[in-house]
């Protein structure tokens, strides 16, 4: 995919500016930002050249200004900052052809060819269901994996569970007290036996202890043990498919804890010969400097059993020696910064150098959605009354002849995960966020209904236009309106690379919202003067270069809601 022409422009007025100042472009590049756009769309500010040139800022900016000449940029001085226009041709005609040509592709690129970046994000537990906390590390995984495969990144998407440990061992001796055998591969049935098993372990410690006595015998391979371990988990798997598809949700690979099982000796073995083990009260634990009150890393505990931070150690090696990942990112809540600060060490003191490749992309919590009786609320019950609110409101908009659609239903599911998810990729990741019904699904404001209405809008005005022109006249967009459209679409592809190196997913939500904003503005002028219309009558060809500004706005809305996981509607 070739460089866009937001990135073309700006890395000519960076060469130039290098040239003119015989300095390397890397040295001008980070100093390159966006203008106020009353003055241009970049701007080069001259305050740190005045000591060496002795000159006053203004001075050299004009300096600058007069000597610049960059095919496609009118450049001025403004005070003491050279800014940068891009001229309405050809830039115009190269946005509107690149987002129609490249649809929902729109805002790749190429800088991850050839590069591997592994995802280890969502990770459930099995024999517990998907809770909606689970959303924020699902949705915002499931954004970055998206951002780097339009990068060009071969994606690693592993979905990690929680499949081994003492919590296996309450489920299955909770289905011996509990359970009821015709139910084995229900897995509602599976998360009530659990619940029961959770509270009865922490009132008897003899019953805890027989839980603790099962996962022992899990780690000794004990065949009757491994086969109901099996069982239940296959069942907890089918369960998360069918909402991972109702989600729009794939991983390349769906592996747990217990995959390394019988990779974790040899791990114990490489830490003790480089970083060094010792005994503290019979656990086995990596011998580091710890700083006061931090718990130390356990490798086993004092009954041999093995903790989940020695099965990330194996998982870190084997996913390096499989993959060979130039990014290693691990989507989970800032509540495991310590652990991950803890792993890294770790694998640092092993001599292991792929560990600076590797990134905790940690997120906030979601407020707003516990129960008065402090249970579990389940994901699937969120996006079924997602469904219904939306459905609502689907049926009230079209008896006021608000919206247009054949299958209320099908569209109240994409508006309701539509909401969901943008209601938390708007947020930045690192924040903790207010989860608000009416705010989430609110159809003007801030929202993935506000943003799939907008797209919808555009294909509604191509429909009545006679459908997306073939030609059209670039010259014909002079609105400051339209233009401010136009920069707005051109400028996804900045955004694009800018989310996916903070892995912040927020970047690509708030320019959709910058987009859609801009759309509406353009769209409504013509309610105050008709001149100003998209569908103008009169002027033909006018028409037909508003059309195509259009569609472009279509393409590059549908390209970042997709980039989201969002569904595009056509009708709404």
């Amino acid at each position: 995919m070739s460089t866009s022409a937001y990135s073309r422009y700006r890395a000519a007025f960076v060469e130039a500016l290098a040239q003119s100042l015989g300095v390397p472009a890397s040295e001008i590049d980070a100093q390159v930002k966006p203008a106020d756009p009353a003055h241009g769309d970049l701007s080069f500010p001259t305050f740190p050249l005045a000591k060496a040139q002795k000159k006053a800022p203004p001075a050299i900016a004009a300096g600058l200004a007069q000597n610049l000449k960059v095919p496609g940029l009118e450049i001025v001085a403004a005070g003491p900052y050279v800014n940068a226009r891009f001229s309405l041709l050809p830039f115009t005609a190269e946005v509107i052809d690149a987002a129609r040509a490249q649809g929902t592709r729109y805002g790749g690129g190429d800088s991850g060819a050839g590069k591997t970046v592994v995802m280890d994000y969502s990770s459930p537990n099995i024999a517990k269901p998907i809770a909606f906390h689970h959303i924020r590390s699902t949705v915002i995984g499931h954004a970055v994996a998206n951002l780097h495969r339009a990068l060009g990144y071969r994606v690693e998407g592993i979905n990690y569970l929680g499949d081994w440990g003492k919590q296996f061992g309450l489920v299955a001796v909770g289905f011996q007290e509990y359970g009821d055998p015709t139910k084995r591969q229900d897995m509602a049935h599976l998360v009530k036996v659990y619940v029961q098993a959770n509270q009865r372990a922490e009132k008897e410690p003899a019953f805890d202890e027989r839980a603790r006595d099962f996962f022992r015998r899990m780690e000794a391979n004990d065949a009757e043990a491994l086969a109901l371990w099996k069982e239940f988990r296959e069942t907890s798997i089918r369960d998360f498919l069918r909402i991972y598809a109702r989600l729009g949700i794939r991983f390349e690979h769906i592996e747990g804890e217990s995959f390394y099982q019988d990779k974790m000796e040899p791990v114990i073995e490489e830490i003790s010969r480089t970083v060094g083990v010792k005994q503290s009260e019979g656990a086995l634990i990596v011998d580091l400097p710890y700083e006061e009150n931090e718990p130390p890393v356990l490798l086993k505990k004092n009954d041999g059993s093995t903790l989940y931070a020695t099965r990330d150690l194996a998982a870190a090696i084997d996913r390096h020696e499989r993959f060979h990942f130039d990014k290693s990112l691990y989507v989970v809540a800032t509540d495991q910064a310590l652990h991950f600060r803890q792993l890294f060490r770790v694998l640092e003191a092993m001599g292991r150098d792929f560990v600076d490749r590797m990134v905790h992309v940690n997120f906030g919590r979601v407020h707003g959605m516990s129960t008065r009786q402090g249970n579990v609320v389940l994901l699937t019950d969120v996006l079924d009354e997602a469904r219904s609110r939306a459905l609502t409101l689907v049926k009230n908009n079209i008896a006021e002849g608000k919206i247009q659609t054949d299958d209320p239903e099908a569209l109240a599911e994409q508006i309701g995960l539509g909401a969901i998810f943008f209601g938390d990729l708007k947020n930045r990741r690192a924040t903790d966020y207010t989860f608000d019904w009416d705010e989430i699904l609110n159809f003007t404001g801030h929202t993935g209904a506000y943003l799939q209405y907008a797209h919808a809008r555009a294909c509604n005005i191509l429909r009545k236009g006679g459908g997306a022109p073939t030609t059209y006249d670039a010259s014909r967009l002079t609105l400051p309106e339209e233009q401010a459209v136009l920069r707005a679409i051109a400028r996804l592809p900045v955004v694009v690379q800018e989310a996916a190196d903070q892995q912040e997913p927020s970047y690509v939500a708030r320019w959709l919202l910058d987009l859609a904003a801009e759309f509406s503005r353009y769209y409504t002028l013509g309610n105050q003067d008709r001149a100003r219309r998209v569908l103008l009558e009169g002027d033909e060809p006018l028409k037909q270069a508003r059309l195509a500004l259009t569609d472009a706005t279509r393409a590059a809305l549908a390209a970042g809601l997709t980039l989201l996981g969002i569904a595009t509607p056509e009708n709404m």
